[in-house]
């Protein structure tokens, strides 16, 4: 009788227990509570619960905290998932979500979402920049772009226009641009981390995807058209007064996501039209050096100066930074990859397979996922966790490395977005 009251017990404890896990909304708890995960084990995920909700498809960042930060809303889906977007927050051990704002102006976002020096995080949506209190989601404050600016001769001109791509200055201010279409004056906005404009300064044209870059002395790299010719050139912005320092012309490639990559010297890599690569020196305002570069769309760099390019039809090269010479070519490394303190690459090989690979320099794989995934999303964070997006599903996957702290690791420079060369 002993025997079956302890086997009565034990089947009714296990079914307990099995109650408890069929009851929870996710899995994740339970996979956080492994001690020791292998590289590749799933921690936890994330699911958008409504059917019009959907991510966008920006990179995400990581704070300083490990919070993992998103956006979502509509996307226009059969011209009827309208809905703005807002940005979440989720908690790095086990994805549940920490808050979410109000809604942003629209629908879409424009501009990568960027964690401040103080933790705040900024992000552009239609005419508007947000600051966002990181301990409860809530607006800090919102600035709007202009209606008119003085042009310096006496009148005012139209500048009400959308924003682009945003930037974190050397004294975390927001840097930021209008660059949507439409007839109005287009400028680049300096806004402290109180929500006021420091200054502005008018420029021609820009492409919408064509983020601005910080340097090592904090000067700003945006590309502009001059002087209405037709000819994009590289700009050098004095961050005090939003005066130009200098320019060069660069025939810029205007589609894609490019990006300016600055050396640990303070010296400026980028595409020239979509056949040549180019350094140009800091303080001469010089080419260092130029060569051939085909089917290009972003930069990164390891920690030892090596650039990786990526070519659709021709695989990845790797160029060193000093020289610009070719160290190697043709190789099937991860297209526009995260690089992490060893030197490891990751992202996506092939767009038929689009899952998660991780490789040393020469291509040979050190580990895989099966899941595929949006390439786009893709973060590393400080403790060695692997954040990306797969159809509404956002992943935490366990790597055994964090990301890069030199170099250019990601094409947004670090796991917070920023596009300055001193954030990490």
């Amino acid at each position: 009788m002993r025997g079956k009251l302890v086997t009565f017990f034990s089947i009714l404890a296990l079914l307990s227990i099995l109650f408890v896990f069929n009851s929870c909304d996710k899995i994740s708890d339970f996979l956080n509570d492994i001690t020791s995960a292998n590289v590749g084990d799933t921690l936890w995920t994330y699911q958008l619960s409504a059917p019009t909700i959907h991510f966008a498809s920006t990179p995400f960042p990581v704070g300083g905290d490990g919070t993992v930060y998103f956006a979502a809303g509509g996307n226009g889906d059969n011209g009827t998932d309208w809905s703005p977007q807002r940005i979440y927050a989720l908690d790095k051990a086990n994805g549940t979500i920490k808050w979410h704002t109000e809604d942003l102006e629209t629908w879409h976002i424009n501009s990568y979402i960027v964690v401040g020096d103080n933790g705040n995080i900024y992000v552009a949506s239609g005419y508007h920049l947000y600051s966002i209190n990181p301990a409860n989601g809530s607006f800090n404050w919102t600035w709007e772009v202009p209606q008119s600016l003085p042009d310096g001769s006496g009148n005012d001109v139209y500048t009400y226009g959308e924003l682009g791509p945003i930037a974190l200055a050397n004294d975390g201010s927001i840097l930021t641009a209008t660059s949507g279409s439409g007839s109005y004056s287009r400028a680049i906005y300096k806004i402290n981390s109180s929500g006021i404009t420091e200054w502005h300064r008018f420029i021609y044209s820009t492409t919408a995807n064509t983020p601005m870059s910080v340097g090592v002395d904090g000067t700003i790299y945006k590309m502009d058209l001059l002087n209405n010719d037709n000819y994009y050139s590289l700009t050098a912005i004095d961050p005090t007064n939003g005066l130009l320092k200098w320019s060069i012309k660069a025939s810029y490639k205007s589609s894609g996501y490019e990006n300016i990559v600055i050396t640990s010297s303070g010296d400026i890599i980028l595409f020239e039209e979509s056949d040549s690569l180019e350094k140009i020196d800091h303080s001469t305002h010089q080419i260092i050096w130029k060569i051939p570069a085909s089917g290009i769309n972003s930069l990164t760099m390891n920690k030892n100066g090596d650039l990786f390019i990526y070519d659709q039809y021709n695989g990845t090269s790797i160029i060193n930074s000093a020289d610009g010479s070719v160290l190697a070519s043709g190789l099937s490394l991860p297209q526009h990859p995260i690089v992490d303190n060893n030197n490891q690459l990751y992202g996506i090989i092939s767009d038929w397979h689009p899952h998660l690979s991780v490789t040393d320099d020469q291509g040979n794989i050190i580990w895989e996922s099966t899941i595929d995934f949006d390439g786009n999303s893709l973060v590393l964070s400080d403790d060695n966790v692997i954040y990306m997006r797969s159809g509404n599903v956002l992943y935490a996957l366990q790597g055994d490395n964090s990301i890069a702290r030199s170099g250019w690791p990601r094409v947004t420079h670090d796991k917070r977005n920023t596009f300055n060369v001193n954030k990490w």
